[in-house]
């Protein structure tokens, strides 16, 4: 996504949720119109690009068990491109974004291995002024969005839900999404293929979500505080195996402090439905003063439930806002892994060091 407008579109309220777009100017009658606006009715077409990059260096030690290696590259993880437009109540987006062109243990691609583009969202939408809101096509789900857009540092990791494959940012479906009255937060539905958006359906089962968030104490002024809660009903697999997921976490969601702690427990990992896992993930932003942006998360992945086989990570960065748009982060990581994760997981034993950017118009 590009990280404020993949998710901003879904919160009702700027200060509780990520950083939303502003909205489209009025448009006045006889007036020119704005340059992403058509025409000069009341009712306009409004037209709004985006565009989002990360840009890194990063350097990695990693430990096999037997020696330390070490490897650095350049890399550009993440670029967005965006376009959304909007007449009245309906809404229309399509994201881009750069992929490589081959898979895990692929060496040769299109082109090479060159970085192509592909899907990331197309969806149609229309919000009925009681605050319901219906979308279909290529959907952001719930709660990978929310997530990253409460800590809004995209840039220096990705959700451990994403990570560990048990959660993901978009699939094809549809989704409703009602705001509830007086900023008290939301509810959702969604109905997806169940494979991400990066995958084609291989099963006749649909998988569904469900999530809702709710602010407790918003009617006495205390707005950030939020308790998220969402459950995935689903297969995967051309063997229609389990894939279901249940989290639930606090999350606040202030100006100045971001900050979250959840639990996931998944039914089903990868084509084996009866292996079960669980992810522990918190993490903190903090912006104390001026351009400063300082982050830390600290998460569990529990590959196995019943094994122990597990992958344990921390991540800090400290960054600057050098302009409105633009950010530069350092970043540390030590992943440590238990010994069955070190052999089932090549790699997953290491200590990086990242200098990164981000970019957002």
């Amino acid at each position: 996504m590009i990280a404020p407008l993949l998710v901003c579109a879904w919160l009702a309220d700027t200060e509780v949720g990520p950083e939303a777009a502003p909205p489209p100017p009025e448009m006045v009658e006889g007036a020119p119109a704005p340059p992403t606006a058509a025409g000069t009715r009341p009712h306009a077409i409004h037209v709004r690009p985006g565009i989002e990059a990360f840009g890194q260096y990063a350097l990695r030690w990693t430990n096999d068990g037997q020696d330390t290696r070490w490897f650095h590259q350049f890399d550009a993880p993440r670029v967005h491109a965006s376009l959304e437009g909007d007449f009245d109540n309906a809404r229309a987006r399509v994201v881009l974004e750069g992929v490589r062109s081959t898979g895990e243990g692929s060496l040769v691609g299109v082109a090479g291995d060159s970085v192509v583009l592909r899907l990331r969202e197309a969806f149609a939408a229309y919000r009925f002024d009681f605050g319901l809101e219906g979308a279909a096509g290529i959907v952001p789900t719930f709660t990978v969005p929310e997530l990253d857009g409460t800590w809004m540092l995209r840039v220096v990791s990705a959700s451990t839900l994403e990570v560990s494959g048990l959660g993901t940012p978009a699939d094809l479906g549809a989704t409703a999404r009602y705001t509830l009255p007086k900023k008290l937060g939301w509810v959702g539905l969604g109905a997806y293929n169940g494979e991400g958006y990066a995958r084609r359906e291989l099963n006749r089962g649909k998988t569904l979500e469900g999530a809702a968030e709710v602010h407790p104490l918003a009617t006495v002024g205390v707005l950030p505080l939020a308790i998220f809660a969402s459950y995935t009903y689903g297969s995967s697999g051309v063997d229609s195996a389990r894939a279901d997921r249940l989290t639930a976490g606090v999350l606040w969601q202030g100006k100045k402090l971001r900050a979250g702690a959840l639990l996931t427990y998944g039914w089903g990992v990868g084509p084996d439905g009866q292996r079960n896992a669980v992810v522990l993930d918190s993490f903190l932003r903090v912006d104390p003063i001026g351009p400063l942006v300082f982050g830390a998360r600290a998460s569990s992945w529990l590959r196995n439930a019943t094994t122990g086989d597990s992958v344990t990570t921390f991540t800090v960065s400290a960054g600057v806002k050098i302009a409105a748009p633009l950010e530069v982060h350092i970043i540390g990581a030590r992943s440590i892994p238990s010994s069955t994760a070190r052999d089932a997981v090549p790699g997953s034993d290491f200590t990086e060091t990242r200098l990164a950017t981000r970019i957002v118009f």
